[in-house]
């Protein structure tokens, strides 16, 4: 949409997508208006009272989480409060709540600056999740919260059911992670780098995961966090069928290592005794502390000696 107020059509189709119709449009129009909007439109329009959404995003995302949490609490009895939080997290997230705002099209209604236009002619998934989240505060407002409920509901009420009904699946490096140490190898390490802006100015990186000082796999995303966390379900694909050979060796030896406790033998020429490095500084440690005086003198620098014993 460009630099323009909206008008009662548009506000007529964006209610009959939200499936709810406001008292007060004013708090509709808020709810879809970005910062650089404002900042553009009072530049020019000096006796303007126009805001953005960011106060009805604070209230929505309150309500939001309220929502969510309190319809797991009643539907996931046997939950625990880690569990409970990882689901509502899972469903109250930016893909999850910019998936939502992007099935109801809001990306058509939201006014932005001409400047955040230019740097993102797409609407950032950031700036629709918070967008959805301003509408739900508008509608606690505008209609109370049970309406609010009910627009969750329609909304995210799919995702409510399926988390409570099956949990959330773990995050991928989590669950490769688990696989990776379960078999004796030593924890995944990433490597994330930007790869290139596109022409609409979207960012996008590509995160190398590696175990063992070696690459298994890597994947792309438009975070960090989504490059990193497709190139680790790409490695327990690739893991899935079992370890491969090489590095199920090394994961032999070192449990070998383990097994033998870090213990060394050494021959005396009669025989042999076994003893740890750690136990043997502690016993020089403890012949030093007692085999050593200070000797008394008026200055600050003081000399050790050693204790004769004859």
């Amino acid at each position: 949409m460009s630099l323009e107020t909206f008008t009662e059509t548009n506000l007529d189709e964006l209610e009959s997508k939200l499936g709810i119709s406001f008292n007060n449009r004013n708090l509709l129009k808020q709810a879809l208006t970005h910062e650089s909007f404002v900042n553009e439109w009072g530049a020019e329009n000096a006796d303007s009272s126009m805001t953005s959404y960011e106060r009805l995003e604070f209230l929505g995302d309150s309500v939001l989480n309220f929502v969510v949490a309190n319809a797991l609490f009643e539907r996931s009895r046997g939950a625990s409060e880690g569990e409970l939080s990882i689901g509502r997290a899972h469903i109250v997230c930016k893909d999850s709540l910019a998936k939502a705002a992007d099935r109801l099209e809001l990306g058509d209604y939201i006014l932005r600056g001409k400047g955040e236009s230019i740097y993102s002619p797409n609407v950032r998934e950031s700036v629709l999740e918070d967008s959805f989240e301003a509408i739900i505060g508008a509608i606690h407002i505008d209609r109370g919260l049970d309406a609010a409920l009910d627009f969750v509901f329609q909304h995210l009420g799919h995702q409510i059911e399926q988390v409570a009904k099956n949990g959330v699946e773990k995050d991928p490096k989590s669950a490769f992670q688990e696989l990776v140490q379960g078999a004796g190898l030593r924890t995944p390490r990433y490597h994330t780098e930007l790869s290139k802006v596109d022409e609409y100015g979207e960012q996008h990186f590509l995160a190398r995961v590696m175990i063992e000082g070696r690459v298994v796999a890597q994947g792309v995303g438009a975070s960090k966090s989504k490059a990193q966390k497709r190139a680790a379900a790409k490695a327990k694909d690739m893991f899935a069928d079992g370890i491969p050979s090489d590095f199920a060796k090394k994961a032999s030896k070192r449990k070998s290592a383990s097994r033998s406790n870090g213990r060394t033998t050494v021959s005396n020429g009669t025989g042999s005794s076994s003893s740890s490095s750690s136990a043997s500084w502690r016993r020089f440690g403890s012949w030093l502390s007692l085999g050593v005086l200070r000797r008394g003198e008026p200055t600050p620098r003081r000399r050790l000696i050693y204790k004769r014993t004859d």
